[in-house]
């Protein structure tokens, strides 16, 4: 505001206000460029909706501002009330510090920020801008930080729009779906921390955003399902895939099974039965009672596989005799199973073209492919 014409003073000086249809600041020499930007805030229009006007605006010059007419943090709400009140406050507004993020009078970035958005939350969530080298990079952070979190405050943690999963399966939704219609829920989905218990919201090293490999992940919970004796590991368990055979949000079968398996030891032999199994093995394994190709567990032809699983009464299910994860016999054979309250012995012995076991549930028996034991 120019003040070097005592007449000019007179003529705009009301009341000790500056006359708001008359905006001198923008006008002189030294405020010409405060609104030459895109995105002007409409009460610039008279800069004494918000600045007081004396005598003398610039008693200090180049130290003191023109007064508010209020603490900057009453001005912002008194038009902008629907962005102060929240239970959770974003740091920024609950200290009444709006300018930290935005320019009160004029900028390139709507609305008023001063500066690109995602930088501006970068600035101050350094750990966040850190995260986001690494490989994998949430998608959402494509389209900004706002996607998931309130600049402003909310009524939910983190700034999130809504509680728990809610905010994830707002965008994955077929997660969200299977997890709504899920009889068996996977546990963490349904805690506090919800997809965050596994996955990282921005960054990770990991496929699929998780905050350690997948078998580090499943085994942090799970710390008895593949442990450091076990000598033979089931070959998925070892590659680490626990999610090709358990599905990590939910499902309909027990253990979170992406497919049917029998919960007893004993079942009827059917297509379906063992259809977990069989998406890896070939079922061809106990279809026919004899064969030259199918199973190594024959003796001569006679498929040994085919024997144990179809019996109407006692077809023996895979866990009957296999571990399924891991153990230290060959082909994932059991030590022992559990029969009622009795752990049953198997006793496998593996040979060059069969092997031999002596379980509790028959004598000691013995197959050969090569040379049959028992003559067909």
């Amino acid at each position: 505001m120019s003040f070097r014409k005592p007449l000019l003073l007179g003529v705009l000086l009301v009341f000790g206000r500056v006359a708001a249809t008359e905006n001198t600041c923008v006008t002189a020499e030294c405020h010409a460029t405060i609104l030459s930007k895109k995105d002007v805030h409409p009460p610039t229009d008279s800069c004494d909706t918000c600045h007081e006007a004396t005598e003398t605006p610039h008693p200090q010059k180049g130290k003191a501002t023109f007064k508010l007419t209020q603490p900057a943090s009453e001005l912002c709400q008194a038009c902008h009330d629907d962005k102060t009140t929240f239970p959770v406050t974003h740091g920024p507004v609950s200290a009444g510090d709006c300018t930290a993020c935005h320019d009160p009078h004029a900028s390139d970035e709507k609305p008023l920020l001063r500066g690109k958005a995602d930088d501006l939350c970068l600035g101050c969530h350094v750990d966040v801008k850190e995260t986001l080298g690494k490989a994998h990079v949430h998608s959402a952070i494509e389209s900004g930080c706002t996607t998931c979190h309130d600049p402003h405050g909310s009524a939910h943690a983190k700034l999130l729009p809504d509680e728990g999963a809610a905010t994830c399966i707002a965008c994955h939704d077929a997660i969200g779906e299977k997890v709504d219609k899920a009889s068996v829920p996977h546990p963490p989905v349904k805690s506090e921390k919800a997809c965050a218990s596994c996955h990282s919201p921005h960054a990770s090293d990991n496929e699929k955003l998780l905050l350690s490999p997948e078998k580090e992940t499943c085994l942090s919970c799970h710390k008895t399902i593949v442990t450091p004796a076990m000598t033979v590991v089931h070959p998925p368990a070892a590659e680490g895939k626990c999610a090709a055979c358990h599905d990590p949000h939910g499902g309909t079968n027990r253990e979170l099974l992406v497919a049917s398996f029998p919960s007893t030891p004993y079942v009827p032999y059917t297509d379906d039965a063992f259809a977990l199994c069989f998406s890896c093995h070939k079922p061809d394994i106990v279809k026919y009672p004899d064969t030259s190709f199918a199973t190594g567990f024959r003796d001569g032809e006679r498929n040994l596989h085919y024997l144990h699983v179809h019996n109407a009464t006692k077809g023996r299910s895979c866990a009957l005799c296999h571990e399924l994860h891991g153990g230290t016999q060959p082909k994932l054979m059991a030590a022992s199973v559990a029969f009622g309250t009795w752990r049953l012995p198997l006793k496998f012995v593996k040979t060059e073209t069969g092997g031999s076991c002596a379980p509790g549930c028959h004598q000691p028996k013995s197959y050969d492919r090569k040379t049959p034991v028992k003559k067909p």
